[in-house]
């Protein structure tokens, strides 16, 4: 399971490879994108690009490009489904607490029903 900070760093390397075997990414790009949702540091974004390369998610490999440093970055088969696990894990949740929300309704009924026949 990804946390917050990764599935958003993962979104981003997902737009960046989408269409593309690889790619090249600045962690300076990515700090940028995250920058209005969290406040990353490069040595807390090196690590969660490491976490997601042990997920499976993705292939990295840390370069120089003209003396500043690059991810060089590849969709494995798992990060290539990133966004269809996105939209299952957000489908599922709005099942569960519809379904929470039905089951409440029905109890709070019977609830009603018992105290008409009982009193």
């Amino acid at each position: 399971m990804l946390t917050l900070k990764e599935k958003y760093v993962m979104e981003y390397v997902y737009q960046k490879c989408q269409g593309k075997k690889s790619c090249l990414i600045s962690p300076r790009e990515i700090i940028s994108y995250t920058a209005d949702k969290y406040v990353m540091y490069p040595d807390e974004l090196e690590k969660i690009m490491t976490n997601l390369s042990y997920d499976n998610y993705i292939e990295l490999f840390k370069s120089d490009k003209k003396g500043s440093p690059v991810f060089c970055v590849s969709l494995k088969l798992k990060g290539e489904g990133f966004h269809r696990e996105l939209t299952n894990n957000k489908r599922n949740l709005l099942i569960t607490l519809g379904r929470t929300c039905i089951l409440a309704i029905i109890t709070a009924l019977i609830g009603v029903l018992v105290r008409l026949i009982f009193m």
